[in-house]
């Protein structure tokens, strides 16, 4: 037999042995996504349970002060009447929908693995800050059975018709965060007027009203 010959032979061993091995690869590539996905799987299903408990949270975010008013009686901060309601970090931090709630698990994701590998820092600021859509889910609608005033019949009321800014018609066009005029985790707010602190929301009003207080 020539060695032509002999070359022809082994030819389609080796390419039986080359297909057996990209199975193999393919096996183990395999085998590893899903153990990978596995463990994500487990990871957030964990996570989840966790995110529940008011204590996992304050372990990083917030300090002994902030914690505090969180759980004192009577309320010092707009977080305090959550509490007394069993209103838990996550159901305002958690996401009012699917696109901020996998938004708030990736950042969750990350700060876990950080803290696990020991290169945790205590963000400074609210990396996904609160948006309205998480406040109406349960504040809606926010006057409940109040008449909605007119501009000039909340102008004869001198500002002593209660609710004032959302009693206002005209008002429901303005397109404005909750969390601007309601602050939560400060000490500068009111609690008769709604946690608001009148040396933020006094220059907001400004931003259309220029002549305010004058």
């Amino acid at each position: 037999m020539s060695a032509q010959d002999r070359l022809g032979n082994l030819r389609p061993a080796d390419g039986r042995g080359r297909a057996a091995t990209v199975r193999r690869r393919l096996a183990w590539g395999v085998a590893a996504l899903a153990g990978l996905a596995a463990l994500v799987s487990l990871f957030l299903v964990g996570l989840a349970a966790k995110e529940r408990d008011n204590n996992f949270c304050v372990s990083c975010h917030l300090h002994d002060e902030k914690f505090q008013r969180f759980t004192s009686v009577p309320f010092t901060d707009l977080t305090g009447p959550h509490h007394a309601k069993d209103v838990r970090c996550i159901d305002c931090h958690g996401g009012a929908d699917l696109s901020m709630r996998l938004r708030v698990w990736t950042v969750s994701g990350i700060d876990a693995f950080r803290y696990l590998v020991g290169r945790y820092r205590e963000p400074d600021h609210m990396r996904l800050p609160l948006r309205s859509k998480e406040c109406s889910r349960c504040h809606t609608p926010i006057l409940k059975g109040a008449p909605a005033l007119s501009a000039e019949q909340e102008e004869s009321a001198e500002g002593r018709a209660g609710n004032t800014y959302h009693a206002i018609q005209a008002h429901g066009t303005v397109r404005i965060t909750c969390l601007r005029c309601h602050t939560a985790h400060t000490t500068d707010s009111e609690p008769p007027l709604q946690f608001i602190a009148r040396s933020r929301v006094q220059p907001i009003c400004r931003e259309c009203h220029a002549t305010l207080g004058e």
